[in-house]
């Protein structure tokens, strides 16, 4: 079976951070069939850092996938019109693909504008089409009136629509996608690379004080991430004297430095260490250093992050937003706390509940549903081979 994926979320040479769990997928389906991908990339991305890359398309093969990064051409921040300019933009690219590689199937990740783009080829094509939702997608996106028409329409003309929790099902199913056609399908973890490891090594390297309680975020420095909700939440344990427990940032994106600049506001000094981006292969490291895992998200759909921590052997504070509630559980054998979103005070009560407990980091690492992503593959191919069967004879 030939698959042609079309994404924006994979990961490149120039940016090796962008969306790991794409990777894992893609390579454990490669295991059963032939996979290509194009992943465009919006020109005034690319304009400043890579000008050249405007009229040529960089090709990569490094992570085991024949991958393509054209350039799409739209106007900047007028979303409603990104679908059809990725369509027409890449309307060469994927004639000239077809001709030498006639995909059985399209696959794509994203409602907006990516699924939007390929539904106007599986029509063009008269392919089958079968997407991943991830969050903010539906979340947010599908809420915009000059998008959510387009999305509803896009996710409806898909096979199947596979969304990362049951919470984004739902949500899919509110923009009329049939019941019958959703699956959900949570993420798995590298269970070989998150593992629980001994602290002691990874908190030398980062020069972590003896006796000190660390608690690790690690993603983007965004507004719906909530880390800013994280930061006040440290200023409150620092006035309640709790100056043990100590926070670690690693990740990038527009309010890091506006967040570096409130932690020294309220005096957390060298007990708020925001330290910028971190490469994926970085952060099995930074959770074997730390004791508490936090994810203060305002949305989410199925975090991955939640799930490394987990098999990490770490315990997990987190928002009880989108799909993180089907992950952490409390109750009698819990694997974490969780809070609502936008409450600083009640972020800090349960960092300093989490920090101060004695958790079993193996039965932590036990609560993760899949610790292979070739079971993750296993379940797209199988899904995609329900589909094109059903298109061929349906």
């Amino acid at each position: 079976m030939r698959v042609l994926v079309l994404t924006q979320h994979y990961p490149s040479r120039r940016e090796p951070t962008v969306a790991p769990w794409s990777q894992h997928t893609y390579r454990a389906l490669a295991r059963h069939c032939d996979v290509r991908l194009v992943a465009p990339i919006a020109w005034w991305a690319r304009a400043r850092e890579a000008p050249l890359e405007l009229i040529r398309t960089p090709r990569e093969t490094h992570t085991g996938i024949d991958a393509l990064f054209p350039s799409y051409w739209s106007v900047p921040k007028v979303p409603q019109l990104h679908a059809a300019a990725v369509y027409h933009s890449l309307r060469p690219l994927l004639a000239r693909i077809r001709r030498e590689y006639p995909w059985d199937v399209l696959l794509a990740a994203w409602a907006y504008p990516d699924t939007a783009a390929a539904a106007r080829f599986a029509d063009e094509y008269e392919t089958p089409l079968v997407t991943t939702v991830l969050g903010s997608d539906v979340n947010e996106a599908a809420s915009w009136p000059a998008l959510r028409p387009q999305i509803s329409q896009a996710l409806q003309r898909c096979q199947r629509v596979i969304a990362v929790s049951a919470a984004l099902g739902e949500r899919v199913e509110e923009l009329g996608v049939p019941h019958e056609r959703v699956t959900v399908l949570h993420n798995a973890v590298d269970g070989a690379r998150f593992t629980p490891q001994d602290k002691a090594p990874a908190r030398a390297t980062l020069g972590i004080p003896e006796g000190v309680k660390l608690v690790l975020y690690a993603g983007y420095h965004l507004p719906e991430k909530g880390v800013d909700v994280l930061i006040e939440a440290m200023g409150k344990l620092d006035r309640m004297g709790r100056h043990d427990i100590h926070l670690l940032t690693v990740g990038g994106g527009p309010l890091l430095e506006p967040l570096k600049a409130r932690a020294a506001a309220l005096g957390l000094g060298e007990r708020a260490r925001l330290l910028g981006w971190a490469l994926p292969k970085d952060i099995p490291g930074y959770m074997a250093a730390c004791d508490v895992f936090c994810l203060p998200s305002r949305r989410e759909g199925c975090p991955n992050v939640v799930l490394e921590a987990l098999a990490s052997g770490r315990p997990v504070v987190a928002s009880r937003v989108g799909g993180v509630p089907e992950l952490v559980r409390e109750g009698d054998d819990p694997n974490g706390i969780l809070v609502p979103a936008d409450d600083p005070d009640a972020l800090a009560q349960a960092l300093a509940a989490a920090a101060d407990r004695t958790w079993d980091p193996q039965a932590l690492r036990s609560t993760v549903e899949s610790l292979s992503w070739n079971d993750v593959g296993n379940r797209y191919r199988d899904i995609l081979t329900d589909v094109v069967h059903a298109f061929r004879h349906g």
